[in-house]
């Protein structure tokens, strides 16, 4: 049996903020704040921050995985270090754990969860590479392994199925980005993936649903 999924908004512009407040109530469940996006905002990021209820994940994109701005290792520590009383998790690339373990188990000795992630823009990894991934993650209740491949043809999207299937009494979130992105994101989701991931305003990957939209279509599966 499926489990039902998180929506996630990601915050990734000072207009953002303003889309997040006008959503219906529960359309979100969670955001994420980009913060490597949020850098460049010109509005009080720790006043919007503190006003928002929901509960929120604080990334600072490695740029070898989508992030921008091209922040250094250390300036992302430092920016995670900065945010980490405000969030409920923190996402660290898998490619980061040894980097970057002092601050995970800071986060996780203050009570907040993790997500280690992996993003693929260029193609989905077969399945056995994908689980490899998966078991340099030591399981616990608060962790999360996010993994998000672009997915241009049917065949991208069955590997995650199957990576899906055969993983689903992990924690674990999978998504598609890409032109079959949408439609492999509420397939997973259907699967059993804890976190789906969708936009407020501007797209930050191709594939993600509109936050409102994305609620009202997994209401009907």
């Amino acid at each position: 049996m499926s489990r039902k999924p998180s929506v996630v908004a990601v915050v990734a512009s000072g207009e953002d903020f303003e889309e997040l407040s006008k959503l219906p109530p529960r359309s979100a469940d969670l955001c994420e704040l980009r913060i490597d996006l949020l850098q460049n905002c010109s509005a009080d990021l720790d006043a919007l921050i503190a006003d928002l209820s929901i509960p929120k994940i604080v990334t600072v994109r490695d740029p070898r995985e989508g992030g921008a701005n091209q922040l250094s290792a250390e300036t992302r520590l430092k920016l995670f270090s900065h945010w980490l009383p405000a969030c409920d998790y923190i996402d660290i690339e898998c490619r980061n754990l040894s980097e970057f373990s002092g601050l995970v188990r800071e986060a996780e000795q203050r009570g907040k969860g993790i997500i280690f992630s992996f993003h693929d823009f260029e193609k989905t990894p077969e399945v056995g590479q994908m689980e490899e991934l998966l078991e340099t993650i030591e399981p616990k209740t608060n962790r999360i392994f996010k993994i998000a491949t672009e997915v241009s043809t049917w065949q991208d999207v069955e590997k995650l199925i199957v990576f899906m299937r055969r993983n689903h009494k992990h924690n674990v979130a999978a998504m598609g980005m890409g032109s079959l992105g949408k439609l492999s994101r509420l397939v997973l989701a259907k699967l059993g993936s804890v976190l789906v991931y969708a936009a407020l305003g501007r797209k930050v990957v191709a594939g993600q649903w509109e936050v409102a939209a994305l609620r009202s279509i997994l209401a009907e599966l």
